[in-house]
């Protein structure tokens, strides 16, 4: 958490040493500690060290005039008159209902910064800041409120929903919403032709990312739908990391349902290459396996098609499959080092085409395919009923 934040305090603060600290630090966050005397402001010291309050009014007027500025947290009692004031200027501003404890103003401030500095939205911290007081064994997880500025409709958080195995229904209603399921059928394996890619698939993607880009604020793309691994990737593969695009995505692991972000920190995880065989030639398999091992069947069915690869690598996370990776970190971590590993053993087989197997999460799929530019052709395969695999996505990645 340390590395996403740099702190900078001031104590004793007067008006004018607010003004000025304010000035030099153009800050993202302003987190207040102190005293608040509800609707009338907030105490600060004046020049000769006593107290004095200064009005709501006036510390929104000084706020709005930092367009960097995007949250602020006010730890002092009965802030929340004033949040309230200055979330007309500032998108996300944190006050309190009542008086707060000390032990629990610090267990708020550890989760919610802990959570900013895994790449939450400020939506989540600030939940995360409540279950961290909650945790501790208090009763004052409700006491912090968040107040967001009031937003047009069209700048709300951007969502798209695609169909695929089946049709699901989520809470709200959706940015864009893409029915694919004519085209997948779960029990008959069945998968959209190239052709269907080349001349539905991808211009509807193409026409969603249009559709998103009209929204004036787009800090991540809130994503849902039941898709082949082989799909996400084509979905992340159209909202490219390098074109600043972000995904949240709802995964199932360990049991448990979580959020995960694309542009959550990486942690170390990396993947170990468990088996690499072949030649130097045009044609190159990659697999990437997190939710199990499938070395077996990499192995069988490069062996059945002796005439269709040069070589092979296969790769788990260096930390075993299965519920191994849980966190949106490690699969952040792993579809950066995922790419390298493809350009890496491209450049080491002089490979023209890299054929990938997927046996892993969703939301890996989706955040590998945003990081897949620059390495050529790539070709991603689907299970078939029988147990082996087929040739599901074609890829042009520059």
């Amino acid at each position: 958490m340390r590395d996403q934040f740099e702190l900078k305090q001031r104590w004793a603060v007067t008006r004018r040493d607010l003004q000025l600290a304010m000035l030099d630090e153009n800050p993202h966050i302003v987190h207040f500690c102190g005293h608040g005397s509800g609707k009338q402001g907030l105490m600060f010291q004046n020049n000769t060290g006593q107290a004095t309050l200064i009005s709501t009014e006036a510390l929104a007027g000084l706020f709005k005039l930092f367009t960097d500025l995007e949250c602020v947290v006010l730890n002092a009692c009965y802030s929340t008159e004033q949040a309230k004031v200055i979330c007309q200027h500032i998108d996300y501003v944190i006050g309190m209902r009542q008086p707060i404890s000390a032990q629990s103003a610090k267990e708020f401030a550890f989760g919610f910064y802990s959570a900013l500095g895994s790449g939450r939205p400020y939506e989540d911290a600030y939940e995360f800041g409540q279950s961290s007081i909650h945790l501790a064994g208090s009763t004052e997880y409700d006491v912090p409120e968040l107040h967001q500025r009031s937003l047009p409709i069209n700048t709300s958080t951007p969502s798209l929903w695609i169909h695929g195995w089946k049709q699901e229904r989520y809470d709200g209603s959706p940015t864009v919403e893409l029915d694919w399921t004519g085209y997948y059928n779960r029990e008959t394996r069945q998968i959209p032709t190239a052709a269907t890619w080349r001349e539905t698939l991808f211009p509807n993607l193409v026409q969603a990312r249009n559709t998103l880009d009209q929204m004036k604020t787009l800090k991540y793309i809130d994503f849902r739908g039941k898709l082949p691994l082989t799909a996400m990737l084509a979905v992340g593969a159209s909202f490219p990391a390098v074109g600043g695009y972000q995904f949240r995505i709802e995964q199932l692991t360990g049991g448990q349902r979580s959020y995960w972000y694309s542009n959550a920190s990486p942690s170390e995880l990396k993947f170990n290459v468990i088996e690499e065989r072949g030649k130097v030639g045009k044609h190159l398999l990659i697999a990437f396996c997190i939710s199990g091992s499938a070395l077996a069947d990499v192995v069988d069915f490069m062996d059945r098609s002796p005439d269709s690869f040069d070589a092979m690598v296969y790769a788990e996370p260096e930390i075993g499959t299965g519920d191994a990776v849980i966190r949106s970190e490690d699969a952040t971590a792993l579809a950066i080092h995922g790419k390298r590993l493809i350009k890496r053993y491209r450049q080491t087989h002089r490979a023209t085409s890299t054929h990938l197997i997927l046996y892993a999460p969703l939301g890996f799929c989706l955040f590998l395919g945003q990081q897949l530019n620059a390495l050529g052709e790539i070709i991603a395969y689907e299970r078939t009923p029988d147990g082996s695999y087929q040739s599901a996505l074609q890829l042009q990645t520059g």
